[in-house]
C-alpha cells in the first residue's frame, strides 16, 4: 500500500516538473510564433477604425457613396446640382420629417428625385427600377419571417395565394387583415420593373435616367429601399383660338433649367395624399393612413377630366418662394404613351410614375415626408441623335414581330400580360411590351431560338 501511494506521488511530481519546464523553457521558435500572434492581433485592432459618421463625410466621399446609392444626393453640396442663389445641399438632420413625433418609426423616411438622364461623363445614364423586398421594410417586422417571404413571392390570385391567406389568418389572427389588405390594394399590382436606356416617342429618341428613390436615414448609413422611373417637366400648354373661335390646347417645350430653374424647389414636403377610383378606400386604409401620419380618400382630376390617381401633393419649402405650387406625384394618366416615356422628362409639371409605383408610394410615404429634387442643367434632358432609322432602336421591327411577342407573353407569362394590359395584337412600339421584352429578353430569345421557322 505504501509503495502504491509513493508511486502515485512520484508520478504527480514528474508531471508538475514537466509542465514547469514547458513554460519556463519554451523554444525560441515557440516564443517567436507567440509574439507574432500578439502583433497580428494588435494590427487587427489598429486596422479596424471607428466608422466615419455621415456628418463627417467629405464631398469626395459623398460623391462616391451617391454613385452607388442616390439616397446620398441631398447631402451633395455641389452648386451644379441646385438652383443658383438657393441652398447648396443639405445636412443629415434635414432628411428627417420633423412634423412627426420623435419616436415615430416613419420619421426617417424621405424621397429623392434624381432627375439627371446623363451621367458625369454626359453619357446615357439608363434607368433600372428596384422593387423593395418586403423583408427589408420595417412595416413587416411583426410578421413571421416565413410569411413575409411567401407574401413577397406568391403569385397573386393563384392557388398558393389563397393558401397563404388562410395561413395568415390562422397564425396571425386579427392582425392578418392589415397585411392582407396590403396584398390586395398594393402588392398585387407589381409590374415588370422598368429597365431602359432610352425612350421612344413617335420618331424621336430620348435618354432615360430620371428616378424617384425611397430612402431611410439611419445612424451610420442611408438606406435605399426602392427606386421608380419617373417623368418630370419637359412641356407646357398654350391656349390658341382656332378658325371656329374655339380654344385649342397646344404643347411646347418648356424645360425647367437655366432661367426657369426655379420651377422645382430643392426641398419640398408631401402635404396631401389622395386616392383613386380604381380601389375602394376602406377602414383598413384609414388605419394605415393614421399609422403614417395622414391621408384621405379624395380623387384628383386634371382639368376636371383626366384622373391623376394616388396624387401626392408637392409643397415647396418656404425659402423657394418662386417654385411652382400645385404639382404632385401621380400615376401616368395617358397610360400607354406616358408609361413608355418614364425615365425621361416628358410631363407638363407633375412627377409621373407607374401604376404600381403610385400605389406603393401612396402606402409607403408618411405625411409631410421630405422630398428633395436635384439635377444638373446639363444632364437633365437629352434628345438622342438617331443614326439610321428609329426602328433600329426598337426590339420589334414590325407588327408581326410585336404580335408574336404578345402571344408568347400571354401564353407563358399571363400574369405579366394581365398587369401590363398586353393583348395578343397591338402596336409594336407600345411602351408596355417594350418593357416586358427587356425584362424577359433572355427567355423570349431562347424561345425564338428553339422555335425557329
Amino acid at each position: 500500500m505504501k509503495y502504491t501511494k509513493f508511486l502515485i506521488l512520484l508520478i504527480s511530481l514528474v508531471l508538475i516538473l514537466f509542465s514547469l519546464n514547458s513554460v519556463l523553457f519554451k523554444s525560441k521558435k515557440d516564443k517567436i510564433i507567440e509574439n507574432n500572434i500578439v502583433k497580428i492581433k494588435e494590427k487587427k485592432v489598429k486596422l479596424s477604425p471607428k466608422p466615419i459618421s455621415i456628418k463627417d463625410l467629405t464631398l469626395k466621399q459623398l460623391w462616391s457613396y451617391y454613385l452607388i446609392n442616390p439616397c446620398y444626393l441631398p447631402l451633395l453640396k455641389d452648386s451644379s446640382l441646385w438652383e443658383k442663389g438657393t441652398r447648396v445641399g443639405f445636412d443629415y438632420d434635414d432628411l428627417f420629417n420633423d412634423s412627426l413625433p420623435i419616436k415615430n418609426k416613419y420619421r426617417n423616411r424621405y424621397l429623392v428625385g434624381d432627375f439627371n438622364v446623363l451621367d458625369l461623363n454626359l453619357k446615357n445614364k439608363q434607368v433600372q427600377e428596384i422593387y423593395p423586398p418586403l423583408n427589408t421594410l420595417k412595416d413587416f417586422n411583426g410578421v413571421p419571417k416565413d410569411i413575409v417571404t411567401k407574401m413577397d413571392t406568391t403569385l397573386y390570385n393563384s392557388p398558393r395565394y389563397y393558401d397563404l391567406i388562410k395561413e395568415m389568418r390562422a397564425r396571425m389572427k386579427d392582425s392578418a387583415e392589415i397585411y392582407i389588405n396590403f396584398l390586395e390594394k398594393v402588392w398585387q399590382y407589381r409590374m415588370v420593373p422598368i429597365k431602359r436606356e432610352f425612350s421612344v416617342e413617335k420618331s424621336d429618341l430620348f435618354a432615360a435616367g430620371q428616378s424617384l428613390i425611397l430612402c431611410e436615414a439611419c445612424k451610420d448609413t442611408l438606406i435605399m429601399l426602392s427606386k421608380f422611373s419617373v417623368s418630370s417637366k419637359r412641356q407646357d400648354i398654350a391656349l390658341k383660338i382656332n378658325q371656329k373661335g374655339e380654344k385649342v390646347k397646344s404643347y411646347f417645350e418648356y424645360l425647367p433649367y437655366g432661367k426657369r430653374r426655379k420651377y422645382y424647389a430643392g426641398l419640398n414636403r408631401i402635404t396631401s395624399k389622395n386616392w383613386e377610383t380604381e380601389r375602394k378606400y376602406e377602414k383598413l386604409d384609414i388605419q394605415r393612413d393614421v399609422e403614417v401620419g395622414g391621408g384621405n380618400n379624395r380623387v384628383t382630376f386634371y382639368d376636371g377630366k383626366a384622373q391623376l390617381p394616388n396624387f401626392l401633393l408637392i409643397k415647396p419649402s418656404k425659402e423657394y418662394q418662386n417654385a411652382m405650387n400645385g404639382n404632385g406625384i401621380h400615376e401616368v394618366s395617358l397610360r400607354t404613351l406616358a408609361r413608355g416615356m418614364l425615365g425621361t422628362a416628358n410631363s407638363i409639371g407633375c412627377i409621373r410614375v407607374s401604376d404600381f409605383g403610385s400605389k406603393f408610394l401612396r402606402w409607403w410615404v408618411p405625411q409631410n415626408c421630405n422630398f428633395f429634387i436635384s439635377f444638373d442643367d446639363k444632364r437633365y434632358h437629352k434628345k438622342i441623335e438617331i443614326k439610321g432609322d428609329i426602328i433600329d432602336y426598337l426590339p420589334f421591327k414590325n407588327q408581326e414581330q410585336g404580335d408574336r411577342f404578345r402571344k408568347w407573353i400571354n401564353k407563358y407569362k399571363p400574369n405579366i400580360a394581365r398587369l401590363l394590359e398586353i393583348k395578343e395584337t397591338g402596336d409594336y412600339r407600345n411602351g408596355f411590351i417594350i418593357d416586358a421584352y427587356y425584362y424577359h429578353e433572355k427567355d423570349y430569345n431562347s424561345y425564338l431560338k428553339n422555335n425557329q421557322k
